[in-house]
């Protein structure tokens, strides 16, 4: 009887690479329930639709600290198992939406924030064991493809789950999904939160990781550039569509100009870490950030009579950029670092990030209330990432 040559067992590399985009991807798109789902739930829980902008930005702002708390949670739990917890926790926030209560809508948010925020730093240290030095920026930037993956998935899958099943069982299936994939990983956590010491040598005083990229010029580019940059990603989600439709656009052409903006960074962020990892993260993260400031400033000139190519260079442009830097930022930091410093210092930097995304839209907004004109929030957005693209010029020449 001839019996069939086994599969080669998958590499710890890969077992991490699955299950934490996996994890991030689905947690991404949880988030985005509510907002996508907004009329039904709102009309459901009697409370103005306005309110989901506060729902998105509470879950940021406890985001940013529970991303600081990532280096005692991993040394407490291991990696593995804490993405296992904050699935769980995702579970029982999307399942709360359900109740279309106001406190529990709040609470669903508090718990959101929670989970959100140590993914991407725990990830990013289990990946720092297993990917050699010369693939870390290619093997962060697939990673980091998990947050436009979770983004497409809630605003594919959720409206159609919404259509056949209503948006109470559209919850139901997503908080089901987050148990289940909590539970698949399960076989994979003795071997990998095994060999995780390095990812949770942690001090009480993780809380003051942030003071970690103080220490030296390169890495306070970097967070500055995670602040910049972040504001600039998230101002750009949120509020580019807005822009659009004020200029004429409809609101579906307006989502396609933004979903294709995210497909063009799903496709490019590889391309990206492989150019870093051979000319250097400090330098490209800088070349982003230009191409980042350049598309801000063009941004300014949208207006009704421009044209659909000066309009689609212009998003094209912000996601080869704005949504393509954070597995190369985080590739930097690593590189700057000693390993027993790694969760630190990739909390920071992703806490600097999303504190990057409640000031940003936040900015972008109050200029426009202030001057009655959102495009000149553009060139004040542009105006922060060049000063970021300077300070990494600056610290590449610095070290060099």
């Amino acid at each position: 009887m001839t019996t069939l040559p086994r599969s080669p067992p998958l590499t710890a590399l890969t077992k991490v690479l699955i299950a934490t985009l996996a994890a991030q991807a689905s947690i991404v798109m949880a988030s985005l329930v509510l907002p996508v789902l907004a009329p039904a739930i709102v009309r459901a829980a009697d409370i103005p639709l306005y309110l989901v902008g506060y729902y998105s930005s509470l879950i940021y702002g406890v985001a940013v600290l529970s991303s600081l708390a990532t280096p005692v949670l991993l040394a407490r739990f291991g990696g593995l198992r804490l993405h296992q917890g904050m699935l769980v926790l995702t579970a029982i926030a999307v399942a709360l939406l359900v109740a279309a209560h106001p406190a529990l809508l709040f609470a669903s948010a508090l718990l959101l924030g929670a989970a959100y925020g140590p993914t991407n730093p725990a990830s990013t240290a289990m990946l720092a064991l297993h990917t050699p030095a010369e693939r870390r920026a290619r093997i962060f930037s697939f990673k980091q493809t998990a947050v436009p993956i979770g983004g497409a998935l809630a605003g594919t899958a959720l409206p159609a789950l919404a259509a056949l099943s209503g948006w109470r069982g559209a919850c139901l299936v997503v908080a089901a999904f987050c148990g289940v994939l909590a539970l698949l990983v399960q076989p994979w956590r003795s071997g990998l939160d095994e060999q995780g010491g390095a990812t949770g040598a942690a001090r009480p005083a993780a809380f003051l990781a942030p003071g970690l990229l103080l220490q030296q010029r390169p890495l306070r580019a970097v967070a500055f550039a995670s602040f910049a940059f972040g504001a600039t990603q998230f101002s750009f989600s949120a509020l580019f569509p807005t822009v659009l439709s004020l200029a004429g656009w409809t609101a579906q052409a307006a989502g396609l100009v933004l979903a294709m903006a995210l497909v063009i960074s799903v496709v490019c962020r590889v391309p990206w870490g492989e150019v870093a990892d051979r000319l250097g993260s400090g330098r490209v993260l800088a070349v982003l950030g230009a191409l980042m400031t350049a598309c801000s400033f063009a941004a300014f000139g949208i207006d009704r009579t421009s044209s659909t190519a000066f309009v689609l260079i212009i998003a094209a442009g912000f996601g080869l950029s704005a949504f393509c830097w954070a597995g190369i930022a985080l590739a930097e930091t690593v590189r700057r670092v000693p390993p027993a410093a790694i969760s630190q210092a990739s909390a920071a930097v992703i806490a600097l990030t999303f504190a990057g995304a409640l000031v940003g839209p936040a900015l972008f907004s109050s200029i426009a209330l202030v001057t009655g004109d959102f495009h000149l929030a553009f060139p004040a957005l542009g105006l922060v990432s060049a000063a970021a693209t300077v300070l990494l010029v600056s610290a590449e020449r610095g070290a060099s």
